[in-house]
């Protein structure tokens, strides 16, 4: 039967075709099923990206990323039925909530009371029982909203489809994960690490000392690191003080004689400086060459110390791949940078897949490092000031202070839009240097577009000043910018809080009152709008002090912090460990016995972005690539006559720094420049001071951040909360004043620093 039906149907098909023409009916009725099939193609296509779209936003629902009326679809479900099911399913939520979110305390020393009845008399034991009640129930609701999903779409629309991509994916994972195998099992028993006390030695002037080089390594290419273990010269006769020589070459007989030694490079002879130690390197491709019998090459080392000299050798030995590992590692910082700024992963990943490849590659070139080298390249000091402000600023948070604050700046600004854009940039502008910018924006972004919305003007112009101001803020304090507290940290030794204030407070000041006067001129047309009425009574219910005893118990902590920065000239205790105390009393005061909401608030990520970083630029600087770039520096300081090397050296800083923080994150453009300036500070020929390369080098990273939307993270911020609330801040909207900003703050900075420490010769070191 359906034989015949098919024939039949062909047998219809055929007179229709013979009665409207023949084929080229035929060929327009084919094109018109192409173009039905294409169709039902296109929807089937539509459908798979819907149900692709939804499983997305489901699993960010469940990292709390979502909320659920935005996992819902709103193609495929009408919206009253979307109300009404995620109405049902919150309500459903809150009534399996109701019994483990009523908590109360019972009294001194009852600890937390639940309706469950659990209570155990102990407040931590509690609140850890509580937490996991709440995750419980996170899961229940989790469970209900599929259901509901499932009950509107369909059960197929939960369900994960894996393509023919994805398993082509997963075998290239497979195959990665097989070669990093492969490579830790060849690579690794050659990764051998020796211990500190196996490096030392010792010379004297009547007893030079031939180190033997690994017969088991590769002669391609040698490094040698030489560090003597003295301050000062012991019993030195010499006049012209320590010395120091290391010279490539190879031993005959043992080198029983001084005529057993046969040279190979040019001597390499370093003098002791005073307040540095004696350090010489070299390196040399002569080793590769065939040895004889009786042959060993060696390195030979001398000094016209009397006495016995301690020293600490280090010697790599790679293949050719030494030759070139600066360029490897410039190609690496290249691609550090490329991750970072395309965000094709998250910037903490790409930090950590900076450092991999650098270590690889160190391991590559025999400088493999252990876990103890690794911790010492991690500046612990910077990774422990974020740690301490943050849980400072987010317990200050909590008591609606910075809520407070916005509010009652529109209350002083008397309903004027010019007046309140003014208080709250300024405003922003003095917190960002006592707390940091990004915390600062995070905070008063928010009530800037609540106050913007009220008073029916566009907050825009509001959002971009507080986020320019945040930035030339966050420049006249250490603790304001992540620029400045990587170089406080890192040059701890050498300036202190009170000396980022004397040095970049003035000049902060001044480009801030410019910065304000370029603002207010090309927002002038935007601050002249019309204003509507706000109603103070519902803006001070809404943002109030939620707690005023942990206000004033906060503040005082806060002050004592403040004035203990203030004061580290005197008490000689560095910032971080007086950020961590801070810290620590500020738990005690707000949530003793419940730590895990306090340290949600921490940026994890962006303390492991830290950690990762230094490692990362720490091994680029083991395979030379700090050493280049500041080689590169001094020769264009070199270039021109002494007198004007300084001015020279503050110009490329400010105007190099400003420029690539602009284009690129300022964060690891520092990291990597501290170094530089202490190896200009350290010429021999230009002994640069250091201080000045320091304030030019902190100018121009920070204020550089204003020029592109990418180049502060405070910017990115605010444009994050600007768009959550419905105001689109773009790339290209932030290139119509930023450059202009940048530039008027680069070209104040560099008159500055030439004016002060170039011209007047102000600095100490």
């Amino acid at each position: 039967a359906s034989a015949e039906a098919a024939g039949a149907q062909q047998e219809r098909e055929q007179i229709i075709v013979d009665v409207d023409g023949g084929e080229d009916s035929a060929n327009a009725r084919a094109s018109s099923a192409n173009a039905r099939a294409s169709s039902a193609g296109a929807a089937r296509s539509s459908a798979s990206s819907e149900k692709r779209r939804v499983r997305q936003h489901l699993d960010e629902f469940y990292t709390g990323r979502r909320s659920i009326e935005q996992v819902m679809p709103t193609s495929l479900v009408a919206a009253e039925d979307i109300e009404a099911k995620s109405s049902a399913s919150r309500a459903s939520a809150a009534r399996r909530r109701s019994v483990q979110h009523r908590v109360s305390y019972a009294g001194s020393g009852a600890g937390i009371s639940l309706d469950d009845g659990i209570s155990t008399g102990r407040r931590s034991v509690d609140s850890s029982m509580y937490r996991l009640k709440r995750k419980e129930d996170r899961e229940a609701e989790i469970a209900a909203i599929e259901a509901d999903l499932e009950d509107v779409l369909g059960k197929e629309a939960l369900k994960e489809e894996i393509t023919r991509w994805d398993w082509v994916w997963t075998g290239v994972i497979a195959a990665a994960c097989v070669g990093v195998m492969a490579a830790i099992f060849v690579l690794g028993p050659d990764a051998h690490h020796s211990e500190y006390y196996e490096r030392l030695y010792g010379v004297s002037s009547s007893e030079p000392l031939y180190y033997a080089l690994d017969h088991h390594k590769s002669f391609a290419h040698v490094e040698f690191v030489a560090t003597a273990g003295i301050e000062h010269p012991v019993n030195n006769t010499q006049p012209d003080g320590l010395m120091l020589s290391a010279q490539a070459g190879y031993c005959k007989h043992h080198c029983e004689t001084p005529d057993d030694f046969v040279a190979l490079d040019d001597e390499t002879t370093g003098t002791k400086d005073e307040g540095f130690p004696l350090i010489i390197a070299f390196k040399t491709n002569e080793y590769a060459r065939s040895y004889g019998d009786g042959e060993e090459p060696v390195v030979r080392i001398t000094t016209n110390n009397n006495a016995p000299l301690g020293l600490a050798l280090e010697s790599f030995q790679s293949k050719a791949i030494g030759r070139y590992q600066v360029l490897i590692a410039g190609l690496i910082l290249i691609f550090l940078f490329v991750l970072i700024i395309t965000d094709v992963v998250h910037r903490t990943l790409s930090a950590f897949i900076g450092m991999f490849v650098a270590i690889f590659f160190l391991v590559l070139v025999d400088k493999a490092p252990d876990m103890v080298r690794i911790w010492e390249h991690i500046d612990q000091e910077v990774i422990i000031l974020l740690l301490g402000m943050m849980i400072i600023v987010h317990v200050l948070s909590t008591t609606g202070l910075f809520e407070y604050l916005a509010v009652k700046s529109y209350q002083w600004s008397g309903g004027t839009l010019v007046k309140l854009w003014y208080i709250l940039v300024i405003l922003t502008a003095v917190l960002s240097a006592f707390l940091d910018n990004v915390t600062t924006v995070l905070l008063i972004a928010p009530v800037t577009i609540n106050l913007a919305l009220a008073m029916k003007v566009d907050p825009i112009p509001l959002l971009v000043s507080q986020a320019i101001l945040s930035n030339i803020g966050g420049t006249a304090t250490l603790i304001g910018d992540p620029p400045n507290i990587i170089i406080g940290a890192a040059l701890a030794d050498y300036i202190s809080f009170v000396d980022f204030l004397s040095n970049l407070l003035p000049i902060v000041l001044i480009i801030a009152v410019a910065a304000l006067g370029f603002l207010r001129w090309w927002y002038r047309a935007a601050l002249a709008e019309e204003t509507g009425f706000v109603d103070v009574d519902e803006l001070k219910k809404e943002y109030r002090i939620r707690k005023k005893l942990l206000l004033i118990r906060a503040g005082i902590v806060f002050g004592c912090v403040i004035i203990l920065f203030f004061t580290e000239p005197i008490h000689h205790v560095q910032a971080p460990w007086i950020a961590l105390l801070g810290a620590v009393v500020m738990m005690l005061l707000s949530e003793p016995h419940d730590l895990q909401h306090t340290l949600e608030s921490v940026e994890w990520d962006l303390l492991l972005f830290f950690a990762a970083l230094f490692v990362c630029i720490e091994s680029l600087a083991e395979m030379g690539l700090i050493t280049w770039i500041g080689d590169l520096i001094i020769g264009w300081v070199r270039s021109v006559p002494e007198s004007q090397q300084l001015t020279v050296a503050i110009v490329i800083l400010v105007w190099v720094s400003g420029i690539v923080s602009g284009i690129l994150d300022n964060i690891p453009y520092t990291t990597t420049m501290v170094p530089v300036i202490v190896q200009m500070s350290r010429d021999p020929v230009l002994q640069l001071p250091l201080r000045p390369l320091i304030w030019s080098l902190a100018l121009g990273a920070c204020l550089g951040g204003n020029m592109t939307l990418i180049g502060a993270s405070a910017n990115l911020v605010t444009a994050g909360i600007a768009g959550r609330a419905g105001h689109k801040i773009t790339f290209v909207s932030w290139l119509k004043q930023g450059p202009s900003v940048t530039f008027i703050s680069l070209i104040l900075a560099m008159t500055y620093c030439i004016l002060r420490y170039s011209v007047g010769g102000d600095y100490q070191e």
